[in-house]
């Protein structure tokens, strides 16, 4: 099979496909690697806010379902909570505690009242806390 390869001397170039000029760019790498991930228009507003940085962490991890909550840890074979330790109606995942838990309902109009935002709070119908999030956003001068 080699001997129909003929090596040269020319020096070998590198070149980064998803890049039109070919120079690797590291946006270009996470767009690539992120392919069909939940992505959330305001993401640097997560980033550059003033929260601290493990708050900021969790929002992410949270938007793209990455916290480790039973559904996940039963996906691995892990011990996992049956149903949510808060509410014991519905199965453990972020998009639950976050937003669709009677608790985390409760939660939210609790601090979006005194602050005269409780049109924010999310509803029974809410199942998606990226979707809460964005249109959320949307709805704040």
């Amino acid at each position: 099979m080699l001997a129909s390869v003929s090596l040269n001397d020319n020096e070998d170039t590198h070149k980064w496909k998803p890049e039109a000029s070919g120079l690797f760019l590291t946006r270009s790498a996470y767009r690539n690697f992120f392919t069909g991930s939940i992505t959330i228009e305001p993401w640097k507003k997560v980033w550059k806010s003033w929260a601290p940085g493990k708050c900021k962490t969790f929002v992410w991890l949270a938007i793209q379902n990455r916290c480790w909550t039973a559904d996940r840890l039963q996906k691995r074979g892990l011990p996992h909570p049956e149903r949510c330790p808060f509410c014991d109606q519905e199965d453990e995942n972020i998009q639950h505690i976050l937003i669709s838990c009677v608790f985390a309902r409760q939660f939210w109009y609790a601090i979006l009242q005194p602050i005269n935002l409780s049109r924010l709070t999310p509803t029974r119908s809410v199942n998606n806390f990226a979707g809460w999030w964005k249109h959320s956003e949307r709805m704040l001068p």
